[in-house]
């Protein structure tokens, strides 16, 4: 049987004892699965392990408890919903754990890959709510992932390749190396203006680039069509055998707040362009040096196609 957020939501509906009562799911795995309500309103995923669990903390959006069941010594580790406005993540939260951790052959890789899902869950639902990134998220990701698989395919170090992506990190540029800087924004294919969010992202006085990726919505049966799982497994293609870089890649998607989720295989996109343009004293920008002290911060916007002495190419 296919585990699905909405196969899991009708099971929770059909519960009609929300005082205890739980529900096996039907899944070949190697943990035994049940959902079900600890109290009257709040859902809970319920797993059944023959090897003892250790300690996992509770997180401010699910209530985390272990315990071992006197009737035949197996133990029990519950994710509890603590959250109600969460509720219609959690069926989505609850498949991706259980789908996730299904293809290994034991109990205790299983109960690892669960922990550690849960636990980036846990991060997730802490910097976003709705457990999904949005759409202008989505596609500045996939405008800063279509420059870094660029970057690993014609650089001599992929593990450099990797670390030099440092604005999933939260610093100025997305992206720094001996070559330069690199600040990636994403705009539709039609978009004139493109949006500096901070007086600091075009600020540096050695050299960079501005990179402009044009990234739309698109049908999926379109020629060079592509999902943001895709991008990401298509850069974990090309780091395979690089273990050290995948490690750092992988934990910077995750300070991104991605994980790999089904909806984001579902929505295509096309990138119709790429323009880069010249960030040098000349380039028209705000630096803190031509802003009153008094001004902290500032948002700004360029117009495309007035920067055509700056673009290279």
């Amino acid at each position: 049987m296919t585990i699905s957020p909405e196969s899991l939501q009708k099971q929770w509906d059909s519960i009609k004892y929300r005082d205890g009562g739980f529900l096996q799911v039907d899944i070949k795995h190697p943990l035994e699965w049940h959902i079900g309500y600890q109290s009257i309103s709040q859902r809970t995923l319920l797993l059944v392990s023959g090897i003892e669990i250790g300690d996992v903390i509770s997180s401010k959006s699910m209530a985390v408890s272990r315990r071992r069941r006197e009737s035949d010594n197996r133990w029990t580790l519950s994710f509890e919903l603590l959250r109600d406005e969460q509720e219609s993540v959690f069926a989505i939260l609850c498949s991706d754990i259980i789908v996730n951790s299904q293809s290994v052959s034991n109990e205790k890789e299983a109960l690892e890959l669960v922990i550690n899902r849960y636990k980036q869950w846990s991060r997730l639902l802490e910097s976003q709510k709705s457990g999904l990134m949005d759409e202008h998220s989505r596609k500045g990701l996939i405008g800063e992932l279509l420059f870094l698989s660029n970057r690993i395919g014609t650089s001599d170090s992929a593990l450099t390749a990797v670390q030099g992506w440092i604005g999933a990190s939260g610093a100025d540029q997305d992206f720094t190396y001996a070559d330069g800087w690199f600040e990636v924004k994403t705009v539709g294919a039609s978009a004139t203006n493109v949006s500096i969010s901070s007086i600091e992202q075009l600020d540096c006085d050695d050299y960079g680039e501005l990179v402009i990726m044009r990234i739309d919505k698109t049908a999926p049966e379109k020629n060079g069509a592509f999902s943001l799982n895709d991008i990401v497994g298509q850069i974990c293609e090309q780091l395979y055998g690089e273990s050290d870089a995948l490690d750092i890649f992988r934990s910077k998607l995750a300070t991104y707040g991605y994980i790999g989720l089904q909806a984001y295989s579902e929505q295509k996109y096309y990138c119709s362009g790429t323009q880069s343009f010249s960030v040098n004293q000349t380039f028209p920008r705000m630096t803190k040096k031509s802003v009153p002290a008094q001004i902290v911060s500032l948002r700004y916007e360029l117009n495309l196609p007035s920067l055509q002495d700056w673009q290279k190419g």
